[in-house]
């Protein structure tokens, strides 16, 4: 039987009440199958209150112009040494072909931390990206690699931010924030930003206007209250700013690696959707990312919290050397199709979760 506080807790996000801190972790005290299903449902009662039955999907490019990478990290398997057999650098030209060819409404771009693609010819790729295609929504760059670029330039994060922005970049995304705890980060990415890097970086971008994601990875021997805390950590900074536009949890593919035998489970991957859906009451949009979930957990997803689905996600490398087996990319229809597979109604929408008819309106 489940414990008071967890009763509450529940009931509370349900109905898309705020969950004290108390609250949050009484929902990870017990993982039993009776209470995954009652998280599952408190999620799914949750997300109807602010969507209904509709699922969004966006037409997108993911642009990853090198894989070469200085950080080292331990779990990573996208990144690579330039000598590597995997290791690739795109070109300016290939990269403005393949969005000509494409008409995506939204460009998602993360790279390595090189000298191959500095500062400046990022700079540059944005401003030519937004002469070329006036309405692309650009969404460009880890906290990660801005810190990168303003160590680099020896210009401050704001001025990198600025010029970015001016540019015509539009969002950041959530990656690089891996999981907000230190043992971890000093033995899996330790070369990397930690959380209040991480997080100042993104407050700052939200003092410029510039909207961000939020991302957690699980499934690197992370605990569940450690789980918890990282969401709550975002809800906090959340309300100082409240710039996040979406929250994407990750879980981690284990590739070539050996940090974890496998990848999370189906029920953990959805418990954590619903968690987020329940304690992140001040995000708007919670993302089921297809490319590490798997297609059909991700559709699943849909009923544990999630509103979004991505999107087609043309070219995708990240995940995919990482060990995804999931398609690189899918057509509209098959993205509709997967949507209506979860139960529920498939609407396109724009890189500013504008769905088709509010484009058009403005």
């Amino acid at each position: 039987m489940l414990a008071v506080s967890a009763h509450r807790a529940l009931a509370k996000g349900a109905a898309a009440e705020r969950l004290s801190s108390a609250e949050a972790k009484a929902l990870v005290r017990d993982l039993s199958p009776g209470h995954l299903h009652a998280l599952g449902t408190a999620a799914l009662q949750n997300r109807r209150q602010r969507f209904g039955d509709k699922a969004t999907y966006v037409f997108n490019q993911h642009v990853n112009p090198s894989n070469i990478c200085t950080l080292n990290c331990v779990f990573c398997n996208y990144g690579a040494k330039p000598d590597a057999p995997h290791a690739y650098v795109l070109q300016e030209e290939d990269i403005l072909a393949s969005v000509a060819a494409l008409q995506p409404a939204e460009v998602h771009i993360v790279g390595g931390v090189n000298d191959i693609w500095p500062y400046e010819r990022n700079l540059r790729l944005v401003r030519t990206l937004r002469q070329r295609f006036p309405d692309l929504f650009i969404k460009a760059f880890t906290a990660v690699e801005v810190a990168a670029f303003a160590q680099s330039s020896g210009l401050s994060i704001d001025a990198v931010l600025s010029a970015l922005r001016a540019a015509g970049m539009n969002a950041m995304p959530g990656g690089g924030a891996e999981i907000f705890v230190e043992r971890l980060r000093r033995k899996y990415w330790c070369h990397k930003i930690g959380s209040r890097d991480w997080l100042d970086i993104h407050h700052r971008a939200h003092d410029q206007g510039i909207v961000t994601n939020a991302t957690m990875l699980f499934g690197v021997g992370d605990r569940w209250d450690e789980r918890v805390a990282h969401l709550l950590a975002l809800r906090e900074a959340q309300d100082r700013s409240g710039g996040f536009e979406c929250f994407i949890p990750l879980p981690f593919q284990p590739g070539r690696g050996n940090i974890a035998a496998a990848a999370p489970s189906v029920a953990e991957t959805l418990a954590v959707l619903a968690l987020a859906r329940l304690i992140l009451d001040n995000f708007a949009h919670i993302k089921a990312y297809w490319p590490m979930a798997g297609l059909e957990t991700a559709a699943a997803g849909l009923s544990w919290g999630a509103d979004d689905l991505d999107g087609t996600i043309q070219e995708e490398k990240v995940a995919h050397m990482a060990g995804a087996r999931t398609p690189i990319g899918l057509a509209r229809r098959k993205m509709e199709e997967t949507i209506v597979l979860g139960g529920f109604e498939a609407v396109e929408r724009d890189g500013w979760f504008r769905t088709k008819d509010r484009m058009h309106a403005g």
